[in-house]
């Protein structure tokens, strides 16, 4: 045990903007609970999330914008030892989930997620290892290296009107990548980005 069982905290709740009855919420001792009628009943979908360890941080759940049924959950389980990512996916209400990121690729355990609000295809992780981005639904990831520190990346927001990724660290500032609209004309055609040309600041 990790302690945190004793304390059975909400780490993270998560209403849909496209269905504003659904609602997922998310606990330190890696319980899953979503409702469909705006709260009046919840469902613990906890043993459908395949392959996440047991009583593991919950750290956030993430509902899509353009989906209902859709939603990730940034799972980390590193008080126990594990410092595999984990990044679980959903489609379908969560009857059924996947991980989606591959552990020889993807480094430290997961921390933050975020889709961009304007191509769905474009998608980023923070991990305890640096920033990750894929620009095919989450199907490949690539590290952000070009001058991007190898540090906790703890949230992640997308500014619209600026289409600009800001970053939060743990010990290493605030960090700004300035313009989104290159990464998300490669993602709508399903590419893989350079990522030496990404204007980080």
């Amino acid at each position: 045990l990790s302690g945190a069982e004793m304390y059975n905290s909400i780490l993270s709740i998560a209403p849909s903007s496209v269905d504003r009855q659904t609602i997922w919420a998310g606990t330190d001792d890696g319980q899953l609970h979503l409702t469909r009628d705006g709260g009046k009943n919840w469902t613990n979908l906890t043993k459908r999330v395949s392959g996440m360890p047991q009583e593991a941080w919950i750290a956030r759940v993430i509902s899509s914008e353009y989906q209902a049924g859709t939603a990730w959950l940034v799972v980390n389980n590193y008080r126990k030892g594990d410092y595999r990512p984990y990044l679980f996916r959903t489609d379908d209400y969560g009857t059924s989930w996947a991980n989606v990121v591959d552990t020889d690729v993807v480094k430290g355990y997961a921390l933050s997620f975020i889709q961009d609000p304007v191509e769905p295809n474009l998608q980023f992780l923070g991990t305890e290892n640096g920033l990750w981005v894929s620009s095919d639904d989450g199907g490949h990831w690539q590290a952000v290296e070009n001058g991007y520190p190898s540090v906790s990346t703890m949230d992640l927001k997308i500014q619209r009107r600026e289409s600009a990724l800001i970053i939060g660290t743990f010990g290493r500032a605030i960090w700004v990548l300035d313009d989104l609209k290159s990464l998300r004309e490669i993602a709508a055609n399903r590419l893989q980005p350079v990522l030496t040309a990404l204007p980080m600041n």
